[in-house]
């Protein structure tokens, strides 16, 4: 009975809609059984983007790969489309929800077939397209034989920040309507930074994607629908649970979170 119900839970999966919509609800998320955030609840659904910013080992990512059913979740519930996501097939999953790691391993092959790894018929002149929208357009117009040429073993010959927006234009040019983006900004200066933000939010307006990124930068986020603050508590201990200590738009949190309000003026500031 067990795997009847598996094999039409995979079914279902594969004829999901165009809109899917991931919710994780009240839902702890972390590793072997442990918590690392409580509290958690969020929607992602195609023309909506959320942020999921706090500081390093907060558990960010942690959430991020929860939500796209890559690690189960320790207490709460994570559906897509109002069935557990723990009830599709891995790979009907991957169909809707894409995670972007921020060490996404890149292939010792040419720069097409690492961003083919998305989507197998990928053009040459969709690859190119691909790497402009993430500000790659100069990078790429220097190398000897374009999207023809080859990367050495995991991006050695990359530099950080190529190598993220590498792996972002990868995620851009897959199918999948949902994206869940692990800092994206990672190794890039401010302005690019905030370009490469601001370009994977309007991708929930234009490209009609749902978009949750984890981020470190906050500058970026005004168009965002809602920001998600992880942290601890002041009465916390530094080993408990980090949990949403404040939600909302970018304007409600910079009128009414002090934290949040001097996060961005720090960034300022650089």
């Amino acid at each position: 009975a067990e795997r009847s119900a598996a094999r039409a839970n995979s079914s279902t999966s594969a004829s999901l809609g165009d809109r899917p919509e991931v919710v994780v609800a009240d839902a702890e998320c972390g590793w072997n059984g442990r918590a690392a955030v409580t509290g958690i609840d969020l929607a992602v659904r195609p023309g909506r983007a959320v942020a999921i910013v706090g500081p390093s080992g907060v558990g960010k990512t942690t959430l991020l790969m929860t939500a796209a059913g890559l690690i189960p979740q320790v207490a709460g519930r994570v559906s897509l489309d109002g069935s557990p996501v723990s009830s599709f097939a891995p790979d009907d999953v991957a169909q809707q929800v894409v995670f972007v790691a921020e060490d996404g391993h890149v292939f010792d092959t040419t720069l097409l077939e690492n961003l083919r790894v998305a989507r197998g018929d990928v053009t040459p002149d969709e690859a190119a397209a691909a790497l402009v929208e993430v500000g790659l357009g100069e990078w790429l117009a220097g190398l000897p034989d374009g999207v023809g040429t080859i990367l050495g073993p995991d991006a050695t010959t990359i530099s950080g920040g190529e190598r993220r927006r590498l792996l972002v234009a990868r995620a851009l040019l897959a199918p999948a309507p949902l994206l869940l983006v692990d800092e994206p900004a990672e190794h890039l200066d401010p302005a690019t930074a905030d370009e490469l933000l601001t370009h994977l939010v309007e991708t929930s307006r234009t490209g009609g994607r749902g978009v949750v990124v984890a981020t470190h930068r906050l500058s970026a986020l005004a168009a965002v629908d809602e920001v998600l603050l992880l942290g601890r508590t002041d009465d916390a201990s530094p080993e408990s649970p980090a949990t949403v200590v404040a939600r909302g738009t970018h304007a409600e949190l910079l009128a009414h979170d002090e934290g949040y309000r001097w996060a961005l003026a720090q960034e300022a500031a650089v």
